[in-house]
């Protein structure tokens, strides 16, 4: 009773000392606390970091560990009974926790999969989330919340940005500011490292070092996330069982999320050096690119290489999926991965949700309403690409 009284009464302090809207928000995370009942899977957790190192820190003379990555193994109470396990990769400005519940409380994808008997496993990409950076690490500013709701979560209200917008209808909530699901999602984006090749190498050593110890994994990632599978896949084929893209990172050599291009990716899908056939050792001489189709709004122009292309043997080794949502903004220039990828010899499977029944979904589609019929479509492919017994 003494307890209960003094959580009350330190609520009530908590509450009186922020501002009003604060206050506000307070009160109803309190709320949602008091009503809330898991819908996770039932599962075994271990928490661990893979790679990383020791480094000094100059500013201050003390040695910090850095480029470790955090890893979460979930595995089924009932056991695991798939060959493979899932390692998820999170989108920009997220953490792995994006994969465990819908922010309004359904089930996630990691409870889809360990519900079937998969073993999971979610990471935190180095120095983002609960995997720890020196102080003096730049970072770029989360997402504001007028980006978040004009490209993510209700695009549908900012038809002008591009013309599929408008049939966006899967979101759960009005996905503004001030709807409670909104509210729930949107303190989860945090931060990224500005410096991507030095983020992608160490992602990519600390992943290898993961396969090594569970085995050939499907690699399932989002958006930015998608960056890493593509180097993954190039160290470390052997442990790859196959790689699962939801609308993996942006267009080859440049972003194009905001709708300008602006260069980036000078190995084309990634920052940090990619093995080609012949070798490319200077992007800049060795990878030239040229524009390609006419530049429209739903349907953008792609940079691809100037023929005859090179090659990515490694990547050709993996089997590939990648799927675009009907509504994304990835539904305007996914094609241009797409074609890269097999202009460079690697076979990719390219699904437009639409075409298989699934409508109306936006770029998080694997929180949205309909989101366990798309990890369902997902667990078709993993079972035709697993190891076989």
């Amino acid at each position: 009773m003494w307890i209960g009284t003094f959580g009350t009464a330190a609520a009530c302090l908590a509450t009186a000392l922020l501002p009003v809207h604060a206050a506000s928000a307070y009160r109803r995370g309190l709320e949602g606390l008091s009503t809330y009942q898991s819908q996770e899977a039932h599962h075994q957790r271990q928490v661990f970091f893979v790679g990383g190192k020791y480094q000094t820190d100059p500013a201050t003379n003390t040695t910090l560990f850095v480029n470790q990555v955090y890893t979460e193994q979930l595995i089924p109470s009932r056991g695991v009974t798939h060959p493979n396990p899932l390692v998820f990769f999170h989108g920009g400005g997220l953490s792995g926790a994006t994969w465990l519940q819908t922010p309004d409380n359904r089930k996630g994808w990691a409870s889809y999969f360990l519900d079937r008997g998969y073993a999971v496993y979610l990471v935190d990409i180095s120095s983002v989330g609960r995997s720890s950076r020196l102080p003096t690490t730049p970072m770029t500013g989360a997402l504001p919340v007028e980006g978040a709701e004009r490209f993510f979560t209700a695009p549908e209200k900012y038809p002008d940005t591009y013309p599929q917008a408008k049939l966006h209808n899967q979101w759960p909530g009005t996905g503004l500011r001030g709807d409670p699901i909104f509210d729930a999602w949107y303190p989860s984006l945090i931060q990224v490292p500005v410096d991507n090749v030095a983020e992608e190498i160490a992602v990519t050593s600390a992943i290898c070092s993961l396969l090594q110890r569970i085995g050939s994994s499907f690699l399932i990632s989002h958006s930015y996330g998608g960056l890493f599978p593509w180097l993954i896949a190039d160290q470390c084929n052997t442990y790859v069982q196959g790689i699962y893209g939801i609308e993996p990172n942006t267009s080859p050599f440049v972003n194009l999320g905001s709708g300008v291009a602006r260069p980036t990716r000078p190995y084309g899908l990634t920052d940090a050096p990619l093995t080609y056939d012949p070798p490319v050792n200077n992007p800049a001489v060795d990878l030239p690119h040229v524009t390609v189709g006419i530049d429209t709004p739903s349907n953008r122009s792609c940079e691809l290489q100037v023929e005859p292309a090179k090659k990515l043997p490694n990547l050709a080794k993996v089997p590939i999926y990648i799927y675009t949502a009907q509504a994304s903004i990835h539904i305007t220039y996914d094609h241009c991965q797409v074609l890269y990828l097999r202009q460079a010899g690697v076979k990719v499977t390219w699904q437009l949700l639409e075409d298989v029944g699934i409508y109306g979904n936006g770029h998080f589609s694997f929180v949205e309403k309909n989101n366990l019929q798309i990890a369902a479509l997902a667990e078709k492919w993993f079972l035709q690409h697993q190891t076989k017994r």
